[in-house]
C-alpha cells in the first residue's frame, strides 16, 4: 500500500513552496522545495518541514516530544506554532545525529527540554574535529573546516554533495577563513542525556523508543519508533536529501560512502526495516511504506555485490563502471548521474574499509 500519498492536502504551509519533479532530469542540478510545514501523521504525531528537511513531533498531555529541530530559525518559527496549536510545551528534543543541519535549534527549546542523543554525539562535539557529512572532510587535518574543503565537494557533485554556493561565508561568523569544530556547531547544544544502544522513554502515557542502528551516514545516529503509532523516524539513511515522492533514488553517495563500511550501511538498514512500523516518515522524502523501505536495501546489496565480485575479478575502477549497469535500477532518479559515482564510492569504501 502507499500511505499517506494524499495527505499534503492536510499541510499547512508558510511562505512559498517550490517543488522539484518527481524524478528530476539527470543533468539537472536538484532543487530543493522550500516553505515550513506542519502536516498530521496519525493520531497526535506531526510532520514539521521546512522543504526537503523533515523533523517530527509527538504531542501528549505531559508535552511534546521533538526529534530534530533543523536549525534556529525553523525551531524559532516551529516554536511559536507549537505554542499556538497545543498548550503544552516542548519537553524532550532527540537528535537524530549531530550534523548542523538537523541538530542545530534545540537551545530554542532549552529553557523546557531535556536533550536526547547518540553518546557518539558527545564525541563528536568535543572541539577535536569539525563533524561534517559526505564528502566535506577536514582534507588538510588542521582540526577546521576551511573554503576548500567546502568548495572542492560542492564543485563536484553541484547540489548533491557540497552546498550551495556562498555558504562558508555564513559559517565563518569571525571571516577568518577557517571555522574551527566551536563555530561550526555554535548553534547546537549537546545532549542533556545519551545512551549507547537502546533507549525507551515513556512520556505522557506514551512509549517511544530510540535505537543506535550502526553506522551509515555518520557514527552517531539515532532512529526513532512510536509503537503505538506504528511510526518510525530515520534521518539520512533510507531516504536522503534528494528524496521526494518517491523513494526509487540512487543515493549520494558522498566521498566513499561517508567513510563508513557498505556492510554497515546495510545492517543498519536492515536493523530500521526489524522493526514494527507500518510509516516511515524520514527526515527527507516523502511517507513510505516497509515495502519501499525495503528497495534501498535492496540497491545497497546489489551494489556492494557488483563491485565485491568486480575486485575479485581484478576489474579496475573504470571497468566497473563501464561493465556494472546494474540495470534494474533504471528508472529511479538520478540514475544516468549517479550509477558511475555509487560504484566509484562503492569501490573505495571496500578498498579503503575491509573488514
Amino acid at each position: 500500500m502507499k500511505l499517506l500519498r494524499h495527505i499534503c492536502r492536510l499541510t499547512v504551509c508558510v511562505g512559498l513552496s517550490f517543488a522539484m519533479p518527481l524524478h528530476a532530469q539527470d543533468d539537472e542540478t536538484p532543487t530543493f522545495p522550500t516553505g515550513n510545514a506542519i502536516t498530521p501523521i496519525t493520531g497526535n504525531l506531526y510532520r514539521a518541514s521546512n522543504g526537503a528537511w523533515h523533523s517530527i513531533f509527538l504531542v501528549t498531555a505531559d508535552g511534546i516530544l521533538l526529534a530534530d529541530p533543523l536549525n534556529l530559525d525553523f525551531s524559532r518559527w516551529l516554536k511559536d506554532e507549537l505554542d499556538a496549536r497545543f498548550d503544552v510545551p516542548v519537553r524532550y528534543v532527540i537528535y537524530s545525529h549531530s550534523h548542523y543541519d538537523h541538530a542545530a535549534g534545540a537551545a530554542v527549546f532549552a529553557e523546557t527540554a531535556t536533550i536526547i542523543g547518540h553518546e557518539q554525539v558527545l564525541v563528536n562535539m568535543d572541539g577535536r574535529y569539525p563533524h561534517m557529512p559526505g564528502d566535506m572532510i577536514d582534507r588538510n587535518d588542521n582540526g577546521m573546516v576551511d573554503r576548500a574543503e567546502i568548495e572542492i565537494p560542492t564543485n563536484a557533485d553541484p547540489g548533491i554533495c557540497g552546498m550551495f554556493p556562498g555558504w562558508f561565508d555564513q559559517i565563518d561568523l569571525d571571516g577568518d577563513g577557517v571555522v574551527p569544530p566551536a563555530e561550526l556547531q555554535v548553534d547546537i547544544v549537546a545532549p542533556d542525556i545519551t545512551y549507547s544502544e537502546r533507549m525507551t522513554l515513556v512520556f505522557g502515557g506514551k512509549r517511544i523508543e530510540l535505537m543506535h542502528p550502526g553506522k551509515n551516514h555518520g557514527d552517531d545516529m539515532t532512529v526513532v519508533l512510536f509503537p503505538e503509532e506504528r511510526v518510525v523516524f530515520a534521518t539520512d539513511m533510507i531516504a536522503d536529501a534528494l528524496v521526494r515522492d518517491d523513494i526509487r533514488s540512487l543515493p549520494s553517495a558522498c566521498g566513499p560512502l561517508d567513510g563508513t563500511p557498505i556492510a554497515e550501511w546495510i545492517r543498519s538498514y536492515e536493523a530500521v526495516l526489524d522493526l514494527d512500523f507500518d510509516i516511515f516518515a524520514g527526515g527527507h522524502g516523502a511517507f513510505f511504506d516497509k515495502e519501499e523501505v525495503a528497495m534501498p536495501l535492496a540497491f545497497l546489496k546489489d551494489l556492494h555485490a557488483a563491485v565485491q565480485a568486480g575486485l575479485a575479478d581484478g576489474l579496475s575502477l573504470e571497468q566497473m563502471q563501464e561493465q556494472i549497469t546494474l540495470e534494474e535500477y533504471s528508472d529511479w532518479a538520478y540514475y544516468e548521474r549517479l550509477r558511475p559515482k555509487n560504484i566509484e564510492a562503492a569501490y573505495h569504501n571496500l578498498v579503503n574499509y575491509r573488514y
